[in-house]
């Protein structure tokens, strides 16, 4: 019995490893498009720009831990084409390789800009390790440094390249920071981090058009002109789901999978940025988290040996931007009205619907409160507004 799992990011590598720990005996191929040994990604955009080579949160192994495990990776492999007919997959090389089962995990990548002038090399994206280095050899003292967008990518390189000494300048088509996830509240504090770091902030601000020059990129905008010696696009991400719709496979903005991660063919499963997962409620979702890639391949491992574990966490993400933390937990819908509570600086804010039901929170350094905020939005229950409002009532007293 043969599983192929294609993308060797941190989706396929959790679903490898967790694969094998059910499963002694099966043979395991994992193909990574990278030349890179699987690793996390949340430090590229954090501590590898900050000249840090290996940090902590990088996970990543080297190639005698899979041998040790029984994996066989290999790097620098692309996918051409999944055949489900004949269960064989074509590399770029011209390899055929069959399966018994298949596991897509070839994630996401960033969304292009698409104005006049973007193809230049001086534009650069944020989604690999090969990016994150290209774009520290840039960072330099002085260097005038635009990033479009506004969110936690987009920030988080912005928080790094001013601790760089670099001149810093965000342009966001939106009216506030972290829009798609944080409350108005919460956009105010993070901005005022970055402005009295001295980043410059541009909201309503659509980038029209890259002039490139010799010197420097133009950047023609709906607010004027400005120019910059380099600009970084950190727009969104667009799922890899080509292989799958190229194969026949139900897509829509992501594979289309159960909450275990079948697809529409039996034998096929997607883990990680590039599933769009069924929800209990029947809408599928695709989650652009750290968490997804470290969890979801859960349910799929299960699956793969017939065990139904079906991935249902309460969506949670994190930003860490100079040194102030951020845990973003459960929905965000405009309807919720936001309850702030501080202890001693630590903030937590508390989304409520109008039945007094906790549905998300926003806790800023405050990653304490992360388990029991968990159990209360998990509890349904409603509660006073007063009691949550009140820091003298720990958190955990009412989960």
């Amino acid at each position: 019995m043969r599983t192929l799992i294609i993308g060797a990011g941190q989706a396929g590598r959790r679903t490898a490893e967790l694969l094998r720990g059910l499963d002694a005996e099966r043979e395991i191929l994992l193909l990574g498009e990278e030349t890179e040994p699987p690793y996390d990604r949340p430090p590229l955009s954090k501590e590898i720009l900050l000249g840090e080579e290996r940090p902590r949160g990088l996970m990543q192994r080297d190639a005698k831990a899979y041998a040790d495990q029984r994996i066989a990776l290999r790097l620098g492999e692309r996918v051409a084409r999944v055949d489900l007919k004949s269960s064989r997959v074509e590399t770029e090389a011209g390899l055929h390789i069959p399966y018994d089962s298949l596991v897509i995990a070839t994630g996401a990548r960033a969304r292009s800009l698409l104005v006049p002038g973007a193809n230049d090399p001086r534009i650069l994206t944020l989604r690999s390790m090969a990016d994150a280095r290209a774009l520290r050899a840039q960072l330099r003292p002085g260097l005038r440094l635009a990033v479009a967008g506004a969110g936690l990518i987009g920030l988080e390189v912005a928080a790094a390249a001013i601790q760089c000494d670099c001149m810093v300048t965000v342009i966001e088509m939106g009216e506030r920071a972290m829009a798609r996830c944080v409350p108005k509240e919460v956009s105010d504090q993070i901005e005022g981090w970055h402005r009295a770091a001295g980043v410059a902030l541009e909201f309503g601000c659509r980038l029209a058009v890259v002039n490139p020059e010799k010197d420097a990129l133009r950047l023609a905008t709906s607010r004027g002109e400005f120019e910059a010696d380099l600009l970084l696009v950190a727009v969104g991400a667009v799922p890899n789901s080509e292989l799958a719709y190229e194969a026949g496979l139900a897509v829509d903005d992501g594979i289309l999978v159960d909450a275990s991660g079948r697809s529409s063919h039996p034998t096929v499963f997607a883990a990680g940025e590039v599933a769009r997962i069924r929800q209990s409620c029947g809408r599928h979702v695709r989650f652009e988290t750290w968490q997804v890639a470290q969890h979801q391949p859960s349910a799929v491992a299960s699956a793969l040996c017939g065990i139904d574990k079906p991935y249902s966490e309460l969506p949670w993400h994190w930003t860490d931007q100079y040194k102030h933390n951020v845990q973003i937990l459960g929905a965000h819908d405009a309807g919720l009205e936001w309850l702030c509570r501080e202890d001693g600086g630590r903030l937590a804010y508390l989304g409520v619907d109008s039945e007094g039901r906790v549905r998300g929170a926003i806790l800023i350094d405050n990653g304490r409160e992360t388990t029991p905020v968990k159990r209360i939005i998990a509890s349904g229950t409603a509660m006073s507004r007063g009691v949550l409002r009140d820091p003298a009532t720990p958190l955990r007293q009412l989960c």
